[in-house]
């Protein structure tokens, strides 16, 4: 395992956020979304002014974010998939998956290589009930239940060619990795790591898996056979996802928390804001919009 050094960390802004989460690199606007879970508040930076904007949501909770072909972003907020536009603040409900089941919210997203939103749901009081489904926005609008059993679901991400998912919340500790495909429905699941702390994740270039690790202040490159190949390290703070962007897609973005989550809190000096990682010696891919 590869230990990285000479590491450049810098802030993104000085937003602090108590629960960050969901950073998005947009490539055509050269801007870092992100969201704090429980403002709940949407944020955009854009890299060549450095300049951030906000927008307060009108939920209660806001889990991922995607952005659209056709202009705005999809929300994952509350209990249901939500359009946003930015110009004018509003946002529009398109579908409510969870509408009647009460406890549960949407966390956790990615657009699949084939244009939908997949995001899932979990149990807003932290227990271990395995309750919780992945649902998927199609670009026709239409929301689909494509795998249950999680618990908390987190970090769904894509190889490149959109065969293989990757997602933790099933089973405490794991990353799975399942067939996805054209058929865009997760099956034949087995267990990729263990032992370990997952939390959000990207995959980068080479295919390998990117995943913060909730309460151990650090980040692991894993391969796609499932051997940890790099560590980064980030004392006292709490990371809970990343995503590589920038010009170049060779900065890593680290969101963190301000204030205490799940009954863990930071002990940074700045903690609960966007991390910039420059010099890991890796590049990102661009993820797909949603084609909705």
């Amino acid at each position: 395992m590869l230990k990285v050094d000479n590491l450049k960390i810098s802030t993104l802004s000085e937003q602090c956020c108590h629960l960050g989460e969901g950073p998005l690199w947009d490539p055509v606007a050269a801007a870092l979304y992100w969201v704090d879970s429980f403002g709940p508040s949407l944020y955009r930076n854009d890299f060549a002014s450095g300049e951030t904007q906000s927008w307060s949501l009108p939920g209660k909770t806001v889990g991922s974010i995607a952005v659209r072909a056709q202009g705005g972003l999809i929300l994952a907020m509350d209990q249901g998939f939500y359009a946003f536009d930015p110009a004018s603040g509003q946002t529009e409900s398109i579908a409510q998956p969870l509408a009647g089941l009460d406890g549960l919210r949407l966390n956790d997203g990615k657009v699949d290589p084939y244009g939908g939103f997949v995001a899932g749901a979990m149990n807003i009081d932290y227990t271990r009930s395995e309750n919780c489904a992945m649902y998927r926005l199609s670009p026709e609008l239409e929301v689909s239940e494509i795998l249950h059993g999680f618990t908390c679901f987190n970090g769904p991400c894509f190889s490149a060619d959109g065969e293989h998912l990757y997602v933790t919340g099933r089973e405490e500790g794991v990353i799975e990795v399942f067939d996805y495909g054209s058929a865009q429905k997760p099956r034949n699941g087995r267990v990729l790591i263990d032992h370990c702390n997952p939390d959000g994740a990207t995959v980068d270039e080479d295919g390998f898996i990117w995943s913060a690790q909730w309460d151990d202040q650090r980040v692991l490159r894993i391969s796609p056979q499932g051997t940890i190949d790099t560590q980064l390290e980030f004392p006292g703070q709490i990371v809970s996802s990343v995503m590589f962007g920038g010009p170049k897609l060779d900065l890593l973005y680290v969101t963190t928390i301000g204030d205490e989550v799940h009954g863990v809190a930071p002990s940074a000096a700045a903690p609960g804001r966007v991390l910039v990682v420059a010099g890991t010696g890796f590049r990102g891919r661009a993820e797909p919009v949603f084609t909705g």
